[in-house]
């Protein structure tokens, strides 16, 4: 054991002293001797202190320095020692009488000591039918002289002691009363703490004090912390400390710790004290959105965000919109701020939200904020292109269609032709095989659903000069062989006739029929 640690049994102990003292141990560890028996005085502790000699006093006079830490003395009286720079020990006081019989107890005895009590004669001569008594009353008795043996001794063991034997046979004999004062191996413990009423959430420590007297310096002892009821906060451990790096609500109540020494086992428990939380009230309760403004485009995530200034403990915290009684969500933290998301907004949800703090003594709100959403224009567009794709694919494998029938249909003529003499071609012959003119034909205007500024057209072809074939509906003749493709054509000006035909086209999106 260190200087320091005895410094601290110093202080633990409340002790003006701030150096450990020497302590005095007798040998033989008697209280009592005879006249002219020889006593071994050892001045302890002098490895805390530089190396020299050791000054004797005896009844408060300086009665010899020796070069040791030993003396062999053999008059009666108060004993100290003392080395260099270290304070005077405590006093022992040896007691030598002129009797024939002494009752020899322990000098010094402690808790869970093992304690022998011995009735001797002066002359070791066989003593019978001995007794011993604790403050004038009889606890034991014996036939041949016997010692009386205590396995651990207690507090309550201490009194005032003596005891009678028969010397010869017949001969009775007194021994002096002697004082048995059982020490205390270590003072009750003391809890204390660094703040009884701490505010919720902050740090507490609570520490065990003892004082342990010098002589019982190295005794190991196991420290035991509790909150009422019963629960063990820290178990059997050498540290005299427990940290609660948080102290919320539920932890307020009554704490006491306990004190064992592992072997023997002495076991003392503080004296309870009481431990209740301050709160801290809410203020400035305020709520803020991501993104920053509240604007925000449809499908996005929208972060509510509410915080308080102050506050301590368990906070509720709770979202609203205005113009409903509902609340959108519930949050019960540790904490000074909380959050509420929307993973993916809707148009729907814009408006104005606020939200509040309690915990349990007030309920306060925060400002209003407002939502705006935006529709995200991208999605019509996206269908739009995708419509026009499509069309455009559809036309094309159409346009294909038709000219491998009609180049099939060449195919055919030109062999009939070579087989053929040459044929003389009339006028209405020649006409027939003019040209063919491409006519367009908007489809039902008033039911063809509209994308973007995209129009489906029906497209039909008629041989020139049989114009007339068509009725006045623009519909083509149902017994003719007519060509139809669809085309996809853009407005540019929605000028039509009663009848909802389209009049004035863009020529840069008109499809040219070719191989017709």
């Amino acid at each position: 054991m260190d200087l320091l640690f005895m410094l601290a049994l110093a202080l633990v102990s409340g002790q003006s002293a701030f150096l450990p003292k020497p302590v005095i141990y007798i040998n033989p560890p008697w209280t009592t001797f005879f006249k002219g028996e020889r006593v071994l005085l050892t001045c302890n502790g002098l490895q805390f202190y530089a190396l020299g000699k050791t000054k004797w006093y005896h009844k408060g006079i300086m009665l010899q320095e020796t070069p040791g830490n030993n003396i062999i003395v053999n008059n009666p009286g108060p004993y100290k020692c003392k080395t260099n720079n270290s304070p005077l020990s405590d006093s022992v006081n040896l007691i030598f009488i002129r009797v024939s019989l002494i009752l020899r107890i322990p000098y010094l005895a402690f808790e869970g000591d093992s304690l022998i009590l011995q009735c001797q004669e002066k002359n070791n001569v066989t003593l019978t039918r001995v007794t011993y008594y604790k403050n004038r009353k009889p606890f034991s008795a014996f036939n041949q002289n016997s010692d009386v043996f205590i396995p651990q001794a207690s507090l309550s063991n201490s009194g005032l002691y003596y005891c009678t034997a028969f010397k010869h046979m017949s001969w009775k004999i007194i021994s002096s009363s002697v004082n048995l004062h059982i020490r205390e191996l270590f003072s009750r413990p003391v809890l204390k703490t660094t703040d009884s009423q701490p505010i919720e959430g902050s740090l507490v420590t609570l520490r065990c004090e003892i004082w342990i007297p010098p002589e019982k310096s190295s005794i190991q002892l196991l420290f035991s912390f509790f909150r009422d009821p019963g629960v063990i906060l820290l178990g059997q451990a050498r540290a005299q400390e427990l940290q609660i790096s948080k102290f919320w609500r539920e932890d307020s109540g009554l704490y006491w710790c306990e004190v064992e020494t592992v072997s023997p086992r002495v076991c003392k428990q503080s004296q309870p004290i009481t431990m209740s939380v301050r709160r801290i009230p809410i203020s400035g309760v305020h709520m803020e959105v991501q993104p920053h403004g509240g604007h925000v485009m449809e499908g996005q995530k929208l972060v509510l965000l509410c915080s308080v200034v102050e506050g301590s403990g368990a906070i509720t915290f709770s979202w609203y919109r205005e113009g409903t009684e509902a609340i959108l969500g519930k949050k019960t933290l540790r904490s000074l701020v909380a959050e509420f998301v929307f993973s993916a907004v809707r148009k729907s949800d814009a408006g104005k939200y606020y939200c509040t703090a309690d915990h349990n003594s007030s309920l306060i709100p925060s400002h209003s904020v407002s939502i705006t959403v935006r529709r995200n224009g991208r999605g019509p567009l996206v269908a739009g292109i995708t419509t026009a794709l499509i069309s455009a694919l559809g036309l094309t494998t159409v346009a294909l269609l038709v000219y491998c029938k009609h180049q099939r249909k060449s195919g055919e003529n030109s062999s009939t032709d070579l087989a053929s003499p040459p044929i003389q071609m009339s006028q209405e012959t020649m006409e027939s095989n003019a040209p063919t003119r491409l006519e367009l034909q908007e489809i039902h205007s008033d039911e063809t659903p509209v994308i973007g500024d995209v129009v489906y057209s029906e497209v039909w072809s008629t041989q020139q000069g049989k114009e007339g074939a068509a009725d006045a509906s623009g519909k083509p003749p149902d017994d003719k062989d007519n060509s139809v493709i669809y085309s996809v054509v853009k407005n540019e000006e929605a000028q039509g006739d009663s009848t909802g035909n389209s009049q004035t086209v863009n020529e840069s999106n008109r499809a040219t029929p070719t191989g017709f």
